[in-house]
């Protein structure tokens, strides 16, 4: 069981956390299938998107969705793949959370930018939990 103690929420407090518990499961040594990349998306009124936001331009927000996507096997296991029917698995999504009202093309647009973002957020975690998974 992990334990959450916030001492500040500056904004996407969710995937903040989801991204946490995995560093933490891979900084204890749990055995873990995939690992997973949160973030947070938000819709502004005009229509433009926000990525990572702070408290009170998430407050500001149309809309918001929180994303979370398995880290790209490629990041932990060099040379490795997986695919999942014909798509490999990095396109994939593990869960979304939104809130607010956003059209079908609002919500794809957030998808492909978090499915970005998300990638880098792969390799940076590649960088510093390679140590951990070479234990």
């Amino acid at each position: 069981m992990l334990s959450f103690q916030v001492v500040n929420d500056d904004g996407a407090l969710l995937p903040c956390a989801i991204n946490a518990a995995c560093a933490a499961l891979v900084d204890a040594g749990i055995p873990l299938k995939h690992l997973a990349v949160a973030i947070c998306c938000c819709l502004a009124e005009s229509g433009y998107v926000i990525l990572d936001p702070n408290k009170l331009e998430e407050q500001k927000m149309k809309a918001f969705v929180y994303l979370v996507f398995p880290n790209s096997i490629l990041s932990v296991l060099p040379g490795a793949s997986l695919q999942v029917g014909d798509e490999p698995m990095e396109h994939g999504l593990i869960t979304s959370v939104t809130h607010g009202v956003m059209s079908v093309d609002d919500y794809l647009q957030c998808l492909e930018r978090g499915r970005a973002a998300s990638a880098k957020l792969s390799g940076f975690l590649r960088r510093s939990l390679q140590p951990q998974v070479s234990k």
